[in-house]
């Protein structure tokens, strides 16, 4: 059996919602590497991230670094960031 939403609702399971916390965002395809050249965690050409825990994370063009409040980086897919985050101003 796999939990699902469905599952845990009727398990009583608590519900969180994320809190709102503002943080850095660069889609990675070539117009913007100018503002991640000095990024050394981030090698564009190979298309790989290493992240805080230092686990390296493969990203396609077009997905968003996120810079986040400890400066630490991870990347998320194009869709799932457009349907997650929003501009702060």
């Amino acid at each position: 059996m796999k939990l699902t939403k469905e599952i845990c609702k009727e398990l009583g399971v608590p519900q969180y919602v994320k809190l709102p916390i503002p943080a850095y965002a660069i889609e990675l395809i070539p117009e913007n590497k100018h503002l991640f050249e000095h990024e050394e965690r981030l090698d564009f050409d190979n298309k790989t991230i290493d992240t805080l825990e230092g686990r390296r994370f493969e990203f396609e063009e077009g997905d968003y670094m996120i810079i986040g409040n400890s400066n630490e980086v991870w990347t998320i897919k194009r869709d799932i960031f457009h349907a997650t985050y929003k501009p702060v101003n």
